[in-house]
């Protein structure tokens, strides 16, 4: 049986208990509403967004909650704004040569900020690059991507900085507590340190199963969730700036078919536009792509973070709890056999939660987002120049024959 397995196993009354409550919990969603439907395409509900969130408008009616969603934060599947290929008109090529000039006149900072983090100067780049500060097409995205980022490390940041030291201290507290009264037989007769070998062994197992099963349910179910709707919204956007490159790219080798010498301006004009469009277009696609890539590695940056943190933090709550035992008990061995305790729990939850950090990547379908490379902008542009320097010998050497 694999760990996926064996954690829905032990949390399935969790769950069903999740499902009774959203049941039951009245948000007025019809079965057959658009919320439903958005939902189901998202891989799972979602909860609401908090208030400011650019998501905040993505759904007219409350979406079912539960409690994963008050543990957690969940986010709906973002509403794609990309244009089809079948709105991409001239007008929409004369906007989008607009919004290229910001890129294209853009001055590389030969000199940046000295940040700790070279990832964070990167991301300065590429916003500006893409036109965050601006109406561009792809303010959204940044937006979008640094949500779910932002999101993504909030829910790790609670899983392994709260709710994994927050488990470990009720249950060895409660184990403290209850040492002095536990009598089971054949423990009293073998001393106090089997007594308390046996109380804080169980707290230490039993702390590791619940924190497996935070992690398994409801950490890592809102997690997927989170990042199958990104998924979505990145595979389709990727789908459709590829879909218009291929249109743009099209049109600039043909533009002249449909124009006449008397129309040579707008010939001139129409060839520019669609030209930069498709070059823009698979710009676009490459800066979104390192873009994903560079929110990709702060969150697992930030995951590595908080998980050594997270044991630290465990590591010193134990340590002033083995203090306090100390000052009250003045037993060496009691002390030990606490301290080996709390060690088999942070062996426990370490291993569960180290797997925190590899999630995306079994989650993701890469290969749908990496599109750049698939599109040989560099065999459209010789294609592009070679067939019209064809044309021009052509009708050159046909003229000097007439």
């Amino acid at each position: 049986m694999t760990s996926q397995n064996l954690g829905r196993l032990f949390t399935w009354p969790f769950r069903a208990l999740s499902k009774l409550f959203r049941r039951g919990g009245g948000n007025g969603v019809k079965s057959g509403s658009p919320v439903r439907a958005a939902a189901k395409l998202g891989s799972g509900a979602v909860a609401k967004a908090a208030p400011g969130d650019i998501l905040e408008q993505e759904y007219r009616e409350d979406p079912p909650g539960g409690i994963e969603a008050a543990m957690f934060k969940q986010l709906p599947r973002p509403r794609l704004t990309e244009k089809a290929a079948s709105e991409l008109t001239i007008d929409e090529a004369r906007n989008y040569a607009e919004q290229s000039s910001r890129f294209y006149d853009f001055s590389f900072p030969l000199f940046p900020r000295g940040d700790f983090f070279y990832e964070e100067i990167e991301e300065q780049y590429l916003n500006a690059a893409l036109g965050r500060e601006s109406e561009s097409i792809d303010r959204r995205f940044i937006e979008v991507t640094t949500l779910f980022r932002r999101t993504l490390n909030d829910n790790t940041r609670r899983m392994l900085l709260f709710w994994a030291p927050f488990i470990g201290i009720v249950c060895f507290a409660a184990a403290a507590m209850l040492a002095p009264y536990v009598n089971v037989a054949g423990l009293m007769e073998a001393g106090p340190l089997a007594q308390y070998g046996a109380v804080y062994g169980a707290a230490a197992l039993i702390a590791g199963f619940l924190t497996f099963v935070v992690y398994s349910w409801p950490y890592k179910v809102v997690q997927q969730r989170n990042l199958m709707n990104l998924d979505n919204y990145v595979t389709s956007k990727f789908a459709r700036i590829n879909n218009n490159f291929q249109v743009a790219k099209r049109r600039a080798l043909n533009v002249e078919r449909n124009k006449r010498m008397a129309e040579r301006e707008a010939l001139k004009e129409e060839a520019g536009l669609w030209t930069l469009s498709y070059h823009w277009f698979a710009t676009r696609l490459f800066l979104c792509e390192t873009m994903l890539r560079n929110k990709f590695y702060q969150v697992r940056r930030n995951t590595m973070l908080y998980w050594a943190a997270g044991g630290l933090l465990t590591l010193t709550a134990f340590a002033v709890f083995g203090a306090i035992l100390w000052t009250q008990n003045d037993s060496l061995s009691a002390l030990g056999v606490f301290a080996a305790a709390a060690f088999v729990y942070l062996a426990i939850a370490g291993a569960v939660l180290a797997r925190a950090a590899g999630m995306m990547f079994a989650v993701l379908q890469t290969n749908e987002w990496s599109r750049f490379h698939l599109i040989d902008l560099d065999a459209a542009i010789c294609d592009h120049v070679g067939e019209d320097k064809l044309q021009i010998i052509t009708f050159r050497d046909r003229n000097r024959f007439e």
